[in-house]
């Protein structure tokens, strides 16, 4: 049978169990009803802690969100045992403010739904039938296990209880593919139809019943789903689902309780790796490249780069005090001979990872490593201007307008002036010092490291100035020598420490924060201080929060 044809047969066939069309025209609402993002960063402009109701619960809103392609993988290989990973060949998703999980940017397309039903079946043929199935059927009993087990897998695939008309639907899925051939075709073209609905590849809510045009709590199932995916990027487990069951996911200690027990499993690293892959951009270093002429060290030192991060980042997080000073003072990083000897540093001796002290004169946390330093360079120099805008972005949570289409290219290196020199222009030219006036002070203060995060005093003959500036910026703002002191500077800043809480605010719900929860924001970075700036307490913070634990009610039928 042709692609075509076995689309348009199948396309029909699981069109009665409320498959993909009828999540277009939501998706489609979601995004023209988008929320405003807040203006700014976080900090100085936001509400006064006495300005904020003691009552009153309001949310921000809940949009239809579709599993990311990190999210999917995880998700199948949860759900079915499978090592195999479609969704890295499924369309990317478009990033909005710096992540992919922005509901309202996660279209649909037709490609999307060919992807999904090719992985459908490929996911169908190779699943273990033998594991999924709660039961052996005979001749005359073949049905009754089918309906089991659309009742107990579905349960799962869905993340909720079935209702009978959807068990209805599926049986006759079922029963369809039997007809052609036999009880397990009629299970895998089901398994075929669970991966291909809106319940599976979109979390969709309506919440607990309460009052008309009142905030409602999630269920407990909702619940499941919204821990799930926030903290280990997957499906529920069965703690998770038995706790749903049992209606115990509704108090903030039960939730509590879960989510520091999710935090200590081995799944939480992976979602924090995500994160932070996402948060600073640590992929497009993979796909940075040098000019192997000026640079000859990079190419054979990038994995190695790439590696020192994540290590870091997850020890930092997982086992260290945890708190988020850390990613900009610790005293330490991780790294294997080659890369020690491209630092300076002493004490590894092979190609495997230690945790090793860094010369505190030098290096500092995030902003010192070759990853951030290499990744936010010209191929041949180093560049002020993107590690400045990196850190307006990421670190202040400030964003920054687009640059105009006839901006001019970089100036090239020259014996007779340092890049800072060069780059000075932006900030003299009345049509670019708007911007730069915010982003060069900030990424000069790089100038002492190079296109790859070597460290240097002079360029060629000429000395490095590696003074700089942060301005409305909070209590970070003010003047320093190099990124050292930078680092130090950020690692003290209440400023800095709430960009983390907004950009961790932003992945967790999926979409930007809304000027009707300034003051919940307000309440989880306050409560992210008395913590100590503890990465692990703001995840379950997070998950206690009334933006977590309700959602804004449906709009009202017309």
């Amino acid at each position: 049978m042709s692609s075509s044809h076995r689309l348009l047969g199948l396309v029909r066939l699981v069109s009665a169990t409320l498959l993909l069309g009828g999540c277009f025209g939501q998706a489609e609402l979601e995004v023209d009803g988008r929320p405003t993002p807040s203006e700014g960063g976080p900090g100085p402009g936001g509400p006064e802690e006495a300005a904020c109701p003691s009552t009153g619960i309001e949310p921000g809103p809940s949009p239809l969100r579709r599993l990311t392609r990190f999210e999917y993988n995880n998700t199948v290989r949860d759900l079915l045992g499978t090592s195999l990973q479609p969704a890295d060949g499924f369309a990317k998703e478009e990033e909005s403010l710096g992540f992919n999980n922005n509901a309202y940017a996660l279209n649909v397309t037709l490609l999307h739904v060919e992807q999904w039903m090719e992985a459908s079946e490929t996911l169908s043929a190779a699943a273990n039938l033998d594991a999924l199935l709660p039961c052996q059927p005979t001749a005359s009993t073949e049905t009754a296990c089918a309906r089991q087990f659309i009742e107990t897998f579905g349960k799962r695939a869905w993340r909720r209880p079935l209702e009978a008309e959807e068990v209805s639907r599926l049986l006759a899925v079922y029963q369809a593919g039997k007809a052609r051939k036999d009880f397990l075709t009629g299970i895998r073209m089901t398994l075929q139809a669970f991966l291909q609905s809106p319940y599976f590849l979109y979390r969709a809510e309506s919440g607990t019943p309460g009052e008309p045009g009142a905030s409602v709590q999630v269920s407990s199932y909702e619940m499941a789903s919204r821990l799930s995916y926030f903290l280990w990027g997957t499906m529920p487990d069965a703690t998770l689902f038995q706790a749903a069951e049992s209606g115990e996911l509704v108090t903030p200690a039960q939730v509590e309780a879960q989510a520091r027990r999710m935090i200590g499993d081995a799944k939480a690293r992976g979602m924090v790796a995500e994160f932070h892959r996402q948060w600073l951009k640590l992929d497009e270093f993979s796909h940075s490249t040098k000019d192997a002429t000026v640079y000859p060290a990079f190419e054979p030192l990038k994995a190695a780069m790439r590696t020192e991060t994540e290590k870091f980042l997850d020890y930092v997080f997982f086992d260290s005090e945890g708190s988020a000073s850390l990613l900009f003072d610790a005293p330490f990083t991780f790294a294997n001979k080659p890369l020690a000897d491209f630092y300076g540093f002493t004490g590894p001796t092979g190609t495997s990872f230690e945790k090793v002290t860094v010369n505190p004169s030098l290096r500092s946390g995030l902003l010192t490593q070759a990853s951030f330093l290499a990744s936010h360079a010209k191929p041949n120099q180093s560049s002020p201007i993107h590690r400045g805008v990196f850190v307006r972005k990421q670190f202040l949570c400030q964003q920054l307008p687009t640059p105009p289409d006839n901006v001019g290219a970089p100036p090239d290196p020259s014996p007779d002036a340092t890049t800072r020199e060069r780059f000075a222009e932006h900030t003299r030219n009345p049509a670019c010092s708007g911007c730069h006036s915010l982003i060069d002070p900030v990424g000069f203060g790089f100038e002492n490291y190079d296109g790859v995060g070597a460290f240097r005093t002079h360029e060629g003959t000429l000395s490095v100035d590696a003074s700089g500036t942060v301005t409305q910026a909070g209590d970070a703002e003010g003047s320093y020598v190099g990124a050292v002191e930078l680092s130090r500077k950020f690692a003290r800043s209440t400023y800095v420490m709430e960009c983390v809480a907004t950009q961790w605010f932003r992945y967790a719900h999926g979409r930007p924060e809304t000027p009707q929860e300034q003051c919940e924001v307000l309440s989880l970075k306050k409560q992210f201080a008395r913590s100590g700036f503890n990465l692990r307490e703001l995840l379950v913070q997070l998950t206690l929060s009334d933006a977590f634990r309700y959602r804004q009610p449906a709009p009202a039928a017309q």
